[in-house]
């Protein structure tokens, strides 16, 4: 998922922002030194995370989920807009990365997020949530219909599961075909969940992102 921020996340990000000669160099990097490529100036102005939570309408109290955390660069705003009667799982495949969110909420005072490492089939959530965000994670789950429809019995009553991903003709491993989903198959696989769209954001140029509901 994200692979969810699995190694083959990491090369496809380091490609994408690194010249090509540094590439070459990946295997021997660290998983922290990853960790901090991942949260490069250029990758969060191109994330624009306030913005994401602005459109996401969060709630005070509310149980929410960032599918494909990664570093937490979105889990963090996420816990601060649902409060401290709320609560995010920062969902991740990687022990490494759920880790090193958990440590980052410690260092800032964070107290209302639980790091979960799910598999590539089920994200292992300990209890239903009110949204889940899959923000560039879609691409690299291997079983999309199927993980949706799971992801969707997750949901609370009245619950919504937001997506966003590069349009195609935006999409920095273009070159990989299996890596690009569009807003017309999303739209397709959360109608057989039983999702339909209610929003869609026109933030980002470069990408989609619609909010799904029942």
């Amino acid at each position: 998922m994200t692979s969810m921020i699995t190694r083959r996340l990491f090369a496809a990000l380091v490609l994408a922002l690194l010249p090509a000669w540094a590439s070459a160099q990946r295997v021997h990097r660290s998983a922290d030194e990853w960790l901090r490529v991942l949260e490069t100036p250029q990758r969060l102005a191109r994330l624009k995370p306030l913005e994401v939570i602005a459109a996401l309408k969060l709630k005070p109290g509310q149980t929410v989920a960032d599918i494909g955390a990664g570093t937490g660069v979105l889990t963090v705003p996420m816990a601060r807009a649902v409060g401290t009667s709320g609560s995010v799982y920062a969902v991740d495949l990687d022990k490494e990365t759920v880790d090193y969110v958990e440590e980052r909420c410690t260092e800032q005072g964070i107290v209302n997020v639980k790091a979960v490492v799910g598999t590539a089939d089920d994200p292992g959530m300990p209890v239903n949530v009110d949204l889940a965000l899959l923000n560039e994670s879609l691409r690299y789950i291997e079983k999309r219909a199927e993980y949706l429809k799971l992801l969707g019995e997750y949901l609370n009553p009245g619950g919504r599961i937001a997506i966003s991903e590069f349009l195609p003709e935006a999409y920095p491993d273009r070159p990989d075909p299996t890596l690009t989903v569009t807003e017309a198959q999303a739209t397709e696989w959360m109608a057989a969940a039983g999702l339909k769209p209610i929003e869609k954001i026109t933030t980002f140029p470069d990408r989609w992102f619609v909010i799904y509901g029942k």
